[in-house]
C-alpha cells in the first residue's frame, strides 16, 4: 500500500477517534497537526493553508522583509556613524526602502547624524606615523641568549607592550586616518590633478595617527622563537594569525599586530575615523604573510583582499630590502623595484605608497625618486624616531615615521611622552638589558 494512502488512513481513523471523544475544534486541529508535521504553520492549526491564510501569511513575510531591511540598513548605518563616517551613515540610511524612509528609526538615525556631522572640525596640526615589526608571543622563547635573542630585544615588541600602547594612544584621544587623508586633490586649470595639504575633519579633541605594521613577511629566523609564523583567514575571512607554542600546539588568534589591531577596534570603534586601520608592508625575497610565492600564491591573494576589505592599505617596501640610497645603484634599484610588482604586487594589487627600506630616504634630486614618481609611487615614507615631519608637493608627499621598538623605547622614551610611558609600556622583567 502507498504511503499517502496509509497517510490518509490514519488521519481518517484519528479524527473519528477525536469525534467519539468529543474533541473539540481547535484541539483536533492541533493533534492533526502535530501528526502530519504542520504544528504551529497555520492559523489556529489548521491542517492545510485556506487562501485567506495564504494571503495571510504573505502579508505577514512582507512585512517582516520590510522590517529586517529597514534594521539591516540602520544597524549598519550605526556601525559606520561609531567610526565618525556620518557620510557613510547617512549613504546607509538611503538604502531603506522608500516606502519606509519615514519610519521613526531611519528619521532620527538621519537628523542626529547630520547634527553630529556638523559638529566635525577640520584638524590643523602635526599627524603622527607609528611604525611596528611583527610582535613576540612568547618572551621567553624571543629574548633568550641565542643568536637571534639580542636582536629582538631591539627591534621588537610583545604583544603586550603593543596591547599598552594602544590603551594609551586610545586615553590620549589620537584616532588613526587613511593616509590619503593627509591630502586633497585640486583640479588644476588644464585639466590635471595636483596634490594639497588636507585639513581631515575630526570630532574635537581627536588627534591622527598613522600606523604601519612593516615586512610582515615572516621570516624564517622568527620560527621557534615566540613569534607567530604566518596570517591565515579564520571561519568568518577574517585575518589572524597562527602559533605554535614551544609544546607543538598550534593555536589560531589574535597573536600579531593585525588581528590584535582589529580586535582592539572591533570594542573601540571611535579609534578609527572612517573604518581606517593601517599600513602593512612587505619585502618580498622571502614570500608575503608568511608564504611562499610559488607555493602560496593563492593564500596571499586572498588575505591581501581581505586586509584591503578591512580598511588596512599594503605598501612596498622593495623586494630584497636592500637601501635605495646608500646599497643600491640606479639600475639595481629599478630591478629590486620592478622584482617585487612582479612577484608580490602582481599577487596583493599595485600600490602608491613606498617604504624605504631601512628608512633611508631618497631626497627629490634623486634620478632613482624620478623614477619612482614615473611608476606611480606618491606616498613616501622615512624614519625619524625622535619627532614627525611632513612634505606635501603637488606630485608626492613624503612623511617620516617613528619607529617603535624596544631600542627606542629605551633610548628615546622622552621623545614618546605624547603618545605613552615607555617605562609603563617596557615588560622589563622578561627582556634583556639594553647595552
Amino acid at each position: 500500500m502507498k504511503k499517502a494512502h496509509i497517510l490518509t488512513l490514519g488521519l481518517l481513523g484519528l479524527l473519528l477517534v477525536l469525534a467519539v471523544t468529543g474533541c473539540s475544534r481547535a484541539e483536533m486541529n492541533a493533534q492533526i497537526a502535530e501528526s502530519i508535521g504542520t504544528l504551529g504553520m497555520y492559523e489556529n492549526n489548521e491542517p492545510v493553508e485556506t487562501p485567506k491564510m495564504k494571503a495571510q501569511r504573505e502579508m505577514q513575510e512582507a512585512q517582516q522583509a520590510a522590517e529586517d531591511n529597514v534594521s539591516e540598513h540602520v544597524n549598519k548605518a550605526a556601525r559606520l556613524a561609531a567610526s565618525y563616517d556620518y557620510s557613510g551613515a547617512l549613504d546607509e540610511l538611503a538604502l531603506v526602502n522608500e516606502e519606509y524612509q519615514d519610519d521613526e528609526r531611519v528619521i532620527s538615525a538621519k537628523i542626529e547624524y547630520q547634527r553630529l556631522q556638523g559638529l566635525l572640525v577640520n584638524y590643523r596640526g602635526s599627524i603622527p606615523h607609528l611604525s611596528f615589526k611583527s610582535l613576540v608571543v612568547d618572551p621567553e622563547l624571543a629574548y633568550d641568549n641565542d643568536d637571534y635573542g639580542y636582536y629582538f630585544n631591539y627591534w621588537n615588541l610583545t604583544t603586550t607592550e603593543f596591547e599598552r600602547i594602544l590603551e594609551s594612544l586610545y586615553e590620549k584621544n589620537y584616532i588613526l586616518i587613511d593616509v590619503n587623508e593627509i591630502t586633497v586633490e585640486v583640479q588644476n586649470e588644464d585639466g590635471t590633478t595636483s596634490f594639497a595639504l588636507n585639513k581631515p575633519t575630526l570630532p574635537e579633541g581627536k588627534k591622527p595617527l598613522i600606523l604601519s605594521f612593516v615586512e610582515a613577511n615572516y621570516y624564517s629566523y622568527y620560527d621557534n622563537n615566540g613569534f607567530s609564523t604566518k596570517m591565515v583567514l579564520d571561519e568568518n575571512g577574517k585575518v589572524k594569525n597562527e602559533y605554535t607554542d614551544e609544546n607543538g600546539t598550534t593555536q589560531v588568534g589574535d597573536y600579531d599586530l593585525v588581528p590584535i589591531l582589529d580586535s582592539f577596534i572591533e570594542k573601540h570603534p571611535d579609534f578609527s575615523l572612517r573604518g581606517a586601520k593601517g599600513i602593512v608592508t612587505l619585502t618580498g625575497y622571502a614570500g608575503a604573510f608568511g608564504y611562499g610565492v610559488e607555493t602560496g600564491a593563492g593564500t596571499i591573494k586572498s588575505i591581501a583582499e581581505a586586509l584591503k576589505a578591512d580598511g588596512w592599505l599594503i605598501a612596498c617596501q622593495g623586494y630584497n630590502n636592500s637601501s635605495f640610497a646608500s646599497e643600491l645603484d640606479y639600475d639595481q634599484m629599478v630591478e629590486d623595484v620592478e622584482t617585487w610588482e612582479n612577484k608580490i604586487g602582481s599577487l596583493v594589487g599595485s600600490t602608491n605608497l613606498m617604504f624605504y627600506p631601512y628608512g633611508e630616504d631618497l631626497t627629490p634630486e634623486y634620478p632613482k625618486h624620478s623614477w619612482l614618481l614615473e611608476k606611480g609611487y606618491q606616498y613616501f615614507f622615512s624614519i625619524w624616531s625622535t619627532a614627525e615631519w611632513i612634505e606635501v608637493t603637488p606630485n608626492y608627499v613624503r612623511q617620516s615615521r617613528r619607529a617603535i621598538d624596544g631600542y627606542d623605547l629605551y633610548l628615546y622614551k622622552e621623545d614618546m611622552e605624547d603618545f605613552f610611558d615607555a617605562d609603563k609600556i617596557l615588560e622589563k622583567s622578561v627582556r634583556l638589558p639594553f647595552e
